[in-house]
């Protein structure tokens, strides 16, 4: 049995502090587990990454692999957890 996805744990640390600083001006909290355990935000979060418009092409980070993708994705399946 795959272990439960923690936003703590793995969830969390997939955003860095550039990620974290770019969205929070537009009311996007990477980083405080209550914002994104929201089913909507975390949605239009997956939404962004997946699509490979976040991080944005000319911050200089990578897209996130199909990997990171379905960590999240599995995140949300899961259940949210802290």
């Amino acid at each position: 049995m795959p272990n439960t996805v923690s936003y703590a744990r793995d969830i969390r640390p997939l955003f860095t502090a550039m990620d974290i600083d770019h969205m929070q001006p537009m009311g996007v909290l990477l980083d405080d587990f209550t914002y994104m355990s929201d089913p909507g935000h975390a949605q239009d979060v997956l939404d962004q990454v997946s699509s490979g418009s976040m991080p944005p092409p000319d911050s200089g980070e990578p897209p996130w692999d199909q990997q990171r993708v379905q960590m999240f994705q599995d995140w949300i399946n899961g259940g949210f957890q802290p």
